[in-house]
This record gives structure tokens, sequence and C-alpha cells, in this order.
């Protein structure tokens, strides 16, 4: 089994890998490892953990939290070779986790049986996770062990929903995942532009009813949904990181009206945009 992995950053309590496998063909590896807590998000392709009587398939719309101390295998599906982001944590920093969400995935945490578990990666965790990527030669340190924990708190209220993901149609994973994470990055790279349902299927090369059914079977939602969520993320991180009015952020983000942002910003969060900066401000003033 054949595979590149390169290390993208090392903080004091993680390590971020760039995983990309380079199997031709459909083969299973001998049982590996795994010494720390993980999060892995597949970026692209598809591969299947197993670990003991569970096997967890692992492709765009999905992340895999691990335990420390597991034993696994690999099966790679043919013609799908993956592009995988590890994020792996140090002992101490996964004792921290348990406890402090212990709410929200005391049940995961606490379960013998499960070593492993297969989680929904919302819009919300595919955003601070392409961001963390994106900006990573340009973030500072500090900047980007913040984006991190952002990132595990979303998981770990995922967790908490207890949500549990069926094994999608072979032919569904054989033949339209490349087409969702085709739609997925162009929802990305062009969230700001407005992006019609038919603009963003014949940029798929995909008849327009058929692909609102792929995505939403493969990413729990539909593309609107996913474009909305993705352009209130860079709004929330627009708020508590820059200068720029409310109006500037709104529109930076996409949408095509204060009014209609703030409307969809207050139903997302329960507040009004304008509460956030008037916070940070608050916090700068205390600190000058």
């Amino acid at each position: 089994m054949k595979a590149e992995i390169h290390i993208l950053h090392e903080s004091d309590f993680y390590v971020i890998k760039d995983f990309r496998c380079l199997c031709t063909k459909c083969s299973l590896s001998k049982p590996e490892h795994l010494q720390q807590f993980s999060i892995c998000l597949a970026r692209s392709g598809f591969y299947e953990q197993r670990i003991f009587k569970h096997a967890h398939e692992l492709h765009i719309g999905r992340l895999i939290v691990s335990k420390p101390e597991i034993e696994y295998v690999v099966r790679h599906i043919d013609d799908h070779p993956d592009m995988v982001t590890s994020f792996t944590f140090t002992r101490e920093f996964y004792e921290r986790v348990k406890g402090h969400y212990k709410q929200e995935s005391g049940w995961f945490f606490s379960n013998p049986n499960l070593q492993s578990i297969l989680v929904t990666a919302h819009a919300d965790i595919e955003f601070i996770h392409q961001h963390i990527l994106k900006q990573m030669s340009e973030q500072s340190s500090l900047e980007l062990d913040d984006l991190v924990l952002q990132l595990v708190e979303k998981v770990m209220n995922t967790l908490g929903n207890k949500t549990k993901l069926d094994v999608l149609p072979e032919s569904l994973t054989r033949h339209h995942l490349t087409t969702v994470e085709k739609a997925r990055d162009y929802l990305f790279q062009n969230f700001t532009k407005d992006i019609s349902l038919q603009q963003l299927a014949e940029h798929c090369c995909v008849s327009l009813f058929h692909f609102s059914r792929i995505f939403k079977s493969i990413m729990n939602c539909s593309p609107h949904q996913y474009l909305k969520e993705v352009r209130l993320n860079n709004a929330q991180l627009l708020l508590g990181s820059s200068d720029l009015s409310v109006t500037e952020i709104a529109f930076l983000s996409g949408f095509n009206s204060l009014e209609h942002f703030v409307t969809s910003y207050k139903q997302r969060y329960a507040v009004v945009p304008l509460s956030i900066r008037k916070s940070r401000s608050k916090i700068r003033s205390m600190h000058s």
C-alpha cells in the first residue's frame, strides 16, 4: 500500500498531516496502530476504516473521530484514491477534551466498545478545515491554534447529536463522489458570488434535479443550505477578526442585502451581527 504523508504544521498540542493515497487498485492494509486522539477529514476520495466489528466509510461530508491506542485496517476503494487531513492531539489535550466536552460527547469517550466514530462534516466544520489549509502559511501559530480549537469544538458539538450515519449505496459513492467534491470546491471558491442551482449543476455536468438529490444524499443538506452556512461562517470569522463594517462583511460573504444577512445571522446564531462587533469593541476598550 503506497501513500505520501507530510506534516503541514506542528504545535504544542497537535500535529496536522496531509495523507495522499497512491494506490492504483483496491487493497487492504496491514494492521495499523493509532497512538493518539485524532480527527480525520476527507478532502477527496474514499476509504473504509475497520476496527473490530465496525467499518467506517470516510469520504466528503464525513469525518472520523478516533480514540488513542487503537488498531485498525484500511480498505482503499478502487478508482477513489483518497486525500485526507489528519489532526492528531497529545494525550494531555485528549484528557482535557474528555473533561471539557463531557456533556456533549461523554457517551462516546466512556463507551469501551466504540474506538472510533463516523461524524457528519457539516459546512461549518468544513469551512474551518478549508480555512486552516488555505491560510496555513499566512497565519501565526496563535491564530492557527485558535482555528484548530474551533474545529475541535464544532466536532464535539456534532458528536452530541448522536446521529447515526448510514452506509451510502455503492452506486452513489462509486459514481457521484467526484461530482459532489467538484460542487463543494466550487462553492468554497465562489461563495461571495451569486450562485444559482442551475449554474452549480452545469458546472458539475449533471442535470438539475439529479444533482440536488445526490448532493443532499452525500452532504446531508441541500446545496442552498450548504452555501448559506459557508457564507455565515465566513461572516462570523470576519466579525471577530476584522474592522470591516457589518455591511461590508455582509457583501464580502456573498449576501445580496444587509437585511438578508442580519436575518440569516440571527436565525443561525440567535444574536444580531452588530452585537458581536460591540462585544469585540468592549473587550478592546478594557485592554486599551
